[in-house]
């Protein structure tokens, strides 16, 4: 094999390793940092927010918390994350309600946010209710902290997997 042909392979598997790696990574990925993902984590209970902050590892994600509804729909405007984690049943303004406000802003702002709801509710109408409007999946409580990171990343692959609408 002619060193053209090598050079040619060598942009060829470039391109494909290229096309492969999502938009809010390409820029890290060619600075050669690792691209962190933007969390926030909603809840009312310190003891939780502490579960999400322990398993999910501060190399990888950039996380941002909120204890009700409100803080969360004033972080999403500002921030604007790749995945909200909502507890649905908070003070001020419940998970439930800020997912509707959310989902109802992106009809004006263009974006399309990943969205998990956690709940320690055994109620599954809840969850068939959030699906409803659109929610990339849910975590039930109480959770094993070493489990978190590989859930929710595999609620954001897939949301960024799906056709947006």
């Amino acid at each position: 094999m002619g060193k053209g042909s090598f050079e040619t392979q060598v942009k060829i598997v470039r391109r494909i390793a290229l096309a492969s790696i999502p938009r809010r990574s390409y820029n890290a990925f060619m600075a050669n940092e690792p691209a962190k993902m933007k969390m926030l984590l909603v809840d009312d209970s310190k003891l939780v927010l502490d579960l999400y902050r322990l398993g999910l590892s501060d190399e990888l994600y950039d996380k941002k918390t909120a204890t009700n509804g409100r803080e969360a729909l004033e972080i999403y405007e500002s921030w604007q994350p790749d995945l909200i984690v909502l507890d649905i049943v908070m003070p001020e303004v419940t998970g439930f309600s800020a997912l509707k406000q959310i989902r109802e802003l992106e009809k004006t702002n263009g974006r399309h946010t990943a969205i998990v709801m956690a709940t320690a509710l055994s109620d599954k109408s809840d969850i068939v209710d959030c699906a409803r409007l659109g929610i990339q999946g849910y975590i039930i409580k109480p959770f094993k902290h070493t489990d978190i990171a590989s859930r929710l990343e595999g609620y954001y692959t897939t949301f960024q997997k799906t056709p947006k609408k």
